[in-house]
């Protein structure tokens, strides 16, 4: 039986499930292309405070959560200017349509507020899923979080 998901917005409330999801999805599906220091600092960032400034913020958050179950499958945030600050699919999850959901629904979003793109910098890990959602590599960059450096890339669709 296929799993149905429901869309919501993000809120305080969410915030310790939305980083339980941020830091699997983080450990399990990014190891592959990142070392665990690096992971451990790309976690480290994500602060309760700074969980609660993101969504007290510009950003729009929309979670996906798991109808039958009420579970966090994932989450994405975006802002009016088409930024996509953030998506992540929690493992048990992957591969069941809940990023193309999350992604649908943030284009929209974008769409609604007139951004003529959305734009995001996307991990190594997500570029596949970015580039056969028709995205394209704007560019090729390395973030440093103290004391790690990451690869990533700057991805744009034009809405």
């Amino acid at each position: 039986m296929q799993k149905r998901f429901n869309l919501q917005p993000g809120a305080i409330a969410d915030l310790p499930r939305m980083q339980q999801t941020f830091e699997a999805s983080v450990r399990q599906m990014c190891n592959r292309d990142y070392t665990e220091a690096q992971l451990d600092a790309w976690i480290g960032r994500a602060t309760p405070s700074r969980w609660e400034e993101l969504l007290t913020g510009d950003l729009q958050f929309l979670l996906a959560e798991e109808e039958a179950t009420k579970a966090l499958a994932g989450f994405t945030s975006i802002n009016t200017q088409g930024y996509l600050h953030s998506m992540f699919v929690h493992p048990d999850y992957q591969r069941q349509g809940v990023a193309t959901l999350l992604l649908n629904a943030a284009e929209a979003f974008a769409r609604k507020h007139d951004a003529p793109s959305v734009h995001s910098e996307v991990s190594l890990t997500a570029q596949p899923f970015f580039t056969a959602k028709g995205y394209h590599i704007i560019k090729e960059q390395t973030v440093n979080i103290h004391p790690e450096s990451l690869q990533n890339a700057v991805m744009e669709k034009q809405l």
